[in-house]
């Protein structure tokens, strides 16, 4: 099953816009692909930090030793 895909459009200050195309070019990676990336890893970055702050107060248990 193919992915499904949807457009995005932002827009940036072009000395942003410059430096992430010559970052692109010299490593040989897809705008498209290394913002889709950066925006994913961002995301995971921000629901973990919550998941985390969430929990960080709950009561330890130890788990019991085999054997």
């Amino acid at each position: 099953m193919a992915e499904q895909m949807a457009n995005f459009s932002t827009t940036l200050r072009k000395e942003t816009k410059e430096l992430l195309e010559r970052y692109c070019k010299a490593r040989g990676v897809r705008m498209n692909h290394f913002v889709e990336t950066a925006i994913f890893e961002k995301l995971e970055d921000e629901m973990d930090a919550e998941i985390i702050g969430k929990r960080e107060f709950e009561e330890t248990v130890e788990w019991k030793k085999n054997g």
